[in-house]
């Protein structure tokens, strides 16, 4: 192997580094559930400890990626950048409080919906084709959805499973307007959402009334969610939404490896309540909806991380 070649492959295409942040970020996100049923807080404690140190860490990142000064950054994040901080906002609002309503497994695979949506939205809005392999992909995953929601019915992990849907709509929507909007201060948008959490906590709860325990935690959870978010946003950038949507899913068969775990907490028929560890997790069924997920993601990364891969 000559120098030259030994170069030019240490040198990634954008589509090949998009891939790797994207996936990296949700290798990240994957990990969320765990500090979410590891807290005891409530919901509006957790958004604002959260939101708080998400402030700290986003908000150095912008700080140290402005070129123009933040006043310049207010201005250019226009109407997508509002719009995505709004949506982003209430997406986590759904996000956090799923956790609370249904196991670790049925968020992650009901967020395996949103490269449905992404494809849909990104045709729709920009003409973005996806191809056949991403298309096939995200409907095995849609399989899975349709199976572990199947099995919430007449429970109330259905509560959770309809606010993991709400929280997949409202970041299919983020990542179009990511897409679309590369120039935008998207990750200052994501600031503003953290801060739209930490008012309205303070308003709607008694946020300093924490464990320390529950505090380090928190201190974590939130800079784990600043790391991922800066990952995938930037992953963002540089390739087609419906291929950032669908690489995220990876998080759903790892979401629950870590759930099992951490809770032995396992996505079936009905589901297991979290707060009795070790309940039915001998049983084979729990992984029906995991397995099509894990196929939609063997499917995807077979075929694109060898595609073009130094385009």
């Amino acid at each position: 192997m000559t120098s030259s070649t030994a170069r030019d492959l240490l040198i990634l295409s954008p589509n090949c580094t998009g891939i790797i942040l994207v996936s990296i970020s949700a290798i990240i996100w994957s990990t969320v559930g765990l500090f979410v049923k590891g807290i005891h807080a409530d919901v509006w404690t957790i958004l604002f400890w959260r939101g708080i140190f998400s402030i700290l860490a986003l908000g150095t990142y912008v700080f140290m990626r402005k070129e123009k000064g933040l006043t310049h950054e207010f201005a250019n994040l226009g109407w997508p950048g509002w719009i995505s901080a709004l949506v982003g906002a209430a997406s986590t609002i759904c996000f956090i409080s799923a956790f609370k309503y249904t196991s670790i497994a049925n968020v992650s695979i009901i967020y395996a919906i949103s490269p449905f949506i992404v494809a849909i939205l990104a045709w729709i809005l920009m003409r973005e084709k996806s191809s056949g392999r991403t298309l096939m992909a995200a409907a095995i995953a849609l399989t899975g959805v349709s199976v572990t929601v199947g099995g919430s019915l007449g429970s109330i992990n259905l509560v959770g499973d309809f606010l993991a849907i709400c929280m997949s709509i409202g970041m299919a929507i983020r990542v179009v307007i990511f897409r679309m909007f590369p120039d935008r201060p998207m990750i200052l948008a994501t600031v503003i959402s953290a801060v739209i959490h930490v008012l309205l906590s303070f308003v709607l709860s008694s946020p300093f009334n924490v464990t320390a325990i529950d505090l380090a935690l928190l201190v974590c959870f939130g800079l784990v969610f600043a790391t991922a978010t800066i990952f995938m946003i930037e992953g963002t950038r540089l390739i087609p939404a419906s291929r950032s949507a669908l690489i995220n899913t990876a998080e759903a068969p790892l979401g629950p490896v870590w759930a099992l775990a951490g809770f032995c907490q396992c996505a079936i028929a009905g589901n297991l309540d979290w707060r009795r560890p070790g309940t039915g997790c001998s049983s084979l069924e729990p992984f029906s909806g995991i397995n099509l997920n894990m196929a939609a993601t063997q499917s995807y990364y077979g075929a694109e991380l060898t595609r073009n891969g130094h385009q």
